[in-house]
């Protein structure tokens, strides 16, 4: 069990790898955190990271999931071999890519039903595909209801910004049924998101308000910004389980390993641990720098609510604010 004694006693049963295989992909959104050209790994590295992870699991005594990406992770020449060596380890997997075709979905299923295939929207058709490319929601939309028939379950994220706040309840309305989840990360203003816009912070509090009274009705909408937990506290509610189960899980339950062997604490924002290739998954864990984001802000070090909540470090990096000494820019809470 991981333990972070930094704030109470916070303690991690599970513990994810988000992998970001390559930074192929078939589109060029406008919101894209990296389109650099990174190396990738073959596949010996790929098996090796992987027995790496389940080596992480046993010593530290926790379950290890992975969470493969990109980029398009399908688009990975080892994708096939790793995701069969992980159904092999009998380790949980979850994908996170863009639309599948029937034959890939069918491919996937006969291996071993992931926890979940992701894909991503960005609003209503016009906006989505101003954003992500002509024809994008249209794949989507018929993605989903493929994979709803084949028996993928699904989830859809969506990366909310100023101009997609008021499409975000309309777009869970047309996904209902369609989908297990629908959830929203707040834009980290890094890479081309720099040149997008986040919604003014009454306008975010505000819409928090607005989705929790949605959920009641419709099951679809999931809760994911730990920010949520201050309506939750205000209103005397149990507190939700925030982005990674355990608030801000960055560096704690929760790392980024990208195409190149770096891995960050969170790949919303410039975040480096070290590399997968010049040292074990421990070391890097264990290491000053990962501490220092386990901790979080210094300026959520008081509050009540951190062991849920932390706010986000990808956003208060993004507005250009130092992550690991000021609050969450957004967060409304008033002691």
């Amino acid at each position: 069990m991981i333990r972070e004694r930094a704030w109470g006693g916070r303690k991690a049963e599970t513990f994810t790898l988000q992998w970001h295989l390559t930074n192929r992909c078939a589109y060029r959104c406008r919101h894209c955190y990296d389109r650099s050209d990174r190396p990738e790994m073959d596949r010996t590295e790929c098996l090796a990271v992987l027995e790496d992870l389940r080596a992480f699991g046993r010593r530290h005594r926790v379950k290890t999931r992975l969470c493969l990406t990109g980029g398009d992770p399908l688009l990975h020449s080892c994708f096939w071999d790793l995701y069969r060596a992980a159904a092999d380890a009998d380790l949980p997997v979850t994908l996170l890519g863009n639309p599948a075709t029937g034959r890939q979905i069918d491919r996937l299923i006969g291996i071993r039903l992931p926890g979940f295939y992701q894909v991503s929207l960005e609003g209503l058709e016009e906006h989505n595909d101003s954003i992500r490319g002509s024809g994008h929601y249209e794949k989507v939309m018929a993605f989903l209801h493929l994979a709803r028939q084949k028996g993928l379950p699904t989830r859809v994220m969506l990366t909310l910004t100023r101009d997609n706040l008021d499409q975000v309840l309309p777009l869970g309305e047309r996904l209902r049924g369609l989908t297990e989840g629908f959830t929203f990360n707040r834009l980290s203003p890094v890479g081309e998101g720099a040149a997008l816009l986040l919604p003014s912070p009454p306008d975010f509090a505000g819409f928090l308000e607005a989705y929790s009274l949605a959920r009641k009705t419709n099951p679809v909408f999931g809760f994911k910004d730990n920010l949520f937990n201050i309506l939750r506290e205000r209103h005397r509610r149990p507190l939700l389980p925030g982005c990674t189960g355990y608030g801000c899980g960055a560096a704690f339950n929760f790392v980024a390993l990208l195409p190149d062997g770096e891995v960050h604490a969170c790949r919303k924002f410039p975040s480096l641990l070290g590399s997968i290739r010049s040292s074990d998954l421990d070391s890097i864990y264990r290491s000053r720098t990962a501490e220092d984001y386990r901790r979080g802000s210094l300026g959520c070090r008081k509050c009540r609510l951190r062991k849920a909540c932390g706010g986000c470090l990808a956003v208060t990096a993004g507005t250009g604010r130092d992550p690991l000494a000021e609050k969450d820019p957004f967060c409304f809470r008033v002691p």
